[in-house]
């Protein structure tokens, strides 16, 4: 994978590029010339792009991750650079300060959108035909005989779709993914969920969730109990899922790498992607049911 010439990183360039010359031509307008430092100053934020995905991971989560952030807070050094060299009011600017901050927010969101449904794909296998939908289901089925403590459930109402999950913590803790299958498309569509019903914290951050004031005197955690549920979605990372060394002969499924990463809740995606990847079948993660489409 060609770091460099991913697209989420051609589009970030394109996005830091629009925002270095909206800059500069509000400086032409407002002060009549442009000086080569501004210039340097302005497209510095292209070669920290080039810099941060050149030097970060070459997964295809890091990169995405890298593009976005780097592009989120890249694209801010142009504005600031013309507020801070103009006027010591900023609202003297206010017709720059409105149409950049629309233009920002407009192309971050729908920038968000298409970057997170990239990031989320994970292609077939290179040369591995496309199983039957009938027996990729079973394969997921397998799982449960793999040694993973899983549920495989099948919707009596929704036929293309299969519930999986798993639980831990005595049951107070669960973790689940709803398969949606399109087969017109070879494509399985992920949507997570993460439970938890009245578990203790086990870390800090959900120590430091709670439903209501609690005595700050040492004697009371922040959270004595924690209930939540929250969608969540796993960023595909190929490292994990090689190390998971999935074993499949015909429609059973085993584990003959990492078993203790394989046996791992927060791994659940995972091993499903890898799963669903080896049998040609491509992966898409999705936040919401509004998203019907595969990459």
């Amino acid at each position: 994978m060609n770091r460099l010439l991913n697209p989420p990183v051609v589009v970030a360039a394109l996005v830091l590029l629009l925002a270095g010359a909206g800059a500069l031509g509000w400086l032409w307008l407002r002060d009549g010339r442009v000086t080569p430092a501004t210039i340097v100053i302005l497209f510095v934020p292209i070669a920290l792009l080039i810099a941060g995905t050149a030097a970060w991971g070459a997964d295809r989560s890091q990169i995405g991750i890298t593009a976005w952030a780097l592009t989120m807070f890249g694209t801010l050094v142009p504005a600031i650079y013309v507020m801070r060299s103009g006027p010591d009011s900023w609202l003297a600017q206010w017709h720059f300060m409105a149409a950049f901050g629309v233009a920002y927010f407009a192309i971050m969101v729908v920038s968000m959108l298409w970057l997170a449904a990239w990031t989320a794909w994970v292609a077939p296998a290179p040369g591995a035909m496309p199983l039957p939908e009938h027996r990729l289901k079973r394969r997921i089925e397998s799982l449960a005989n793999a040694g993973l403590d899983l549920r495989v459930e099948r919707p009596a109402d929704r036929p293309e779709q299969l519930l999986v999950t798993r639980a831990f913590r005595g049951g107070k803790r669960t973790i689940g993914v709803r398969l949606t299958f399109v087969s017109a498309g070879h494509c399985v569509r992920a949507r997570e969920v993460s439970l938890v019903r009245g578990d203790k914290p086990m870390n800090a951050g959900e120590a430091r969730m709670s439903s209501g004031l609690r005595p700050r005197d040492g004697t009371h955690p922040d959270a004595d109990t924690i209930y939540d549920a929250s969608l969540t979605l796993t960023p595909p990372r190929e490292s994990i899922r090689r190390g998971l060394g999935l074993h499949v002969t015909d429609d059973r499924v085993e584990i003959a790498g990492d078993t203790e990463a394989a046996a791992n809740p927060a791994n659940l995606a995972h091993v499903l992607t890898e799963l669903v990847h080896q049998s040609g079948w491509g992966w898409q993660g999705v936040f919401a049911d509004w998203q019907k489409s595969c990459r």
